[in-house]
């Protein structure tokens, strides 16, 4: 039998402490079944309509959330305390009986965690042409001619370019960009769809900053489960104002006419005077 301190002390505590108090002054703590549980949890109780599920979730996603290592006792006078606030919007259940919400607590106790669905098999990546991309002999800090990749959806259902679309890979990346392609072409742009057996095009240029061989790769992205598409790009750079291999050297028949300088045009010159200088005597 409660005195009236006792009550006053009862008054004073969280609802979830006060229902396990109370069902200590009137006995032990109903074992749960958690077999009863497991219906009651996915069950609308028949005033408010709506399930714990609803609510919560699946409970073993509910317990992991919420009740990590915490006891039966622990979970069923949470219980008890929602119902019993008027705020928590619970007052439907207070149909149940301490047992069944013994049952419900010992069945989110035990209750397994979803097992999450398979992801999802990637598709095909798109192809492209040229896969590598192979430019002509550029002049360090000049810009080489636009070279087109057809990207081409071989799936049977579109796919979404990835924003940006294409990111810079591995190697010399600064000496390649992208550009504009010709005018007639569809162009690939960010976030643009390429439906079933459609095609557009990226357009990349070589802009070497370096002599030599230079090379880079790039990835061209998708959104949801498309791997990238890798591209190549190579390209020969010469030194600036270096003709450009496999131009002919200069030659004396193609070199510039001096137009009668030079030692040899001089010596000729003199040798003109000398002779007209000698006509002219004999003459006299």
């Amino acid at each position: 039998m409660l005195n009236r301190r006792d009550l006053f002390r009862l008054r004073s505590l969280p609802h979830a402490a006060l229902a396990i108090v109370a069902c200590s002054a009137t006995g032990a703590l109903a074992q749960g079944v958690a077999a009863n549980g497991a219906t009651l949890y996915v069950q609308p109780v028949p005033a408010g309509g709506a399930s714990c599920q609803n609510c919560h979730g699946f409970a073993g996603t509910f317990r992991a959330s919420q009740f990590a290592g915490q006891t039966e006792a622990q979970i069923l006078g949470a219980i008890n305390g929602a119902i019993a606030d008027v705020n928590t919007g619970m007052g439907a259940f207070s149909v149940w009986t301490p047992q069944q919400r013994s049952d419900v607590a010992a069945h989110i106790l035990v209750a397994p965690a979803p097992t999450p669905p398979p992801p999802f098999a990637p598709l095909p990546t798109p192809t492209a042409s040229p896969n590598t991309v192979m430019f002509g002999s550029t002049a360090v800090g000049a810009t080489s001619a636009t070279v087109n990749v057809l990207l081409t959806n071989t799936n049977g259902v579109a796919v979404t370019l990835a924003n940006p679309m294409v990111a810079p890979g591995t190697g010399q990346v600064g000496d390649f960009r992208t550009a504009l392609v010709p005018a007639g072409t569809t162009a690939c742009i960010n976030s643009g769809v390429l439906e079933a057996g459609a095609s557009c095009s990226i357009g990349a240029q070589f802009v070497p900053t370096a002599a030599g061989a230079r090379s880079a790769t790039w990835n061209v992205n998708f959104t949801g489960n498309v791997p990238a598409r890798p591209l190549t790009l190579q390209g020969t750079a010469t030194a600036a104002g270096a003709p450009a291999p496999g131009s002919p050297a200069p030659t004396s028949a193609n070199a510039p006419v001096n137009a009668g300088a030079g030692a040899l045009g001089w010596m000729q010159l003199f040798g003109l005077f000398a002779l007209l200088g000698a006509a002219i005597t004999r003459r006299r």
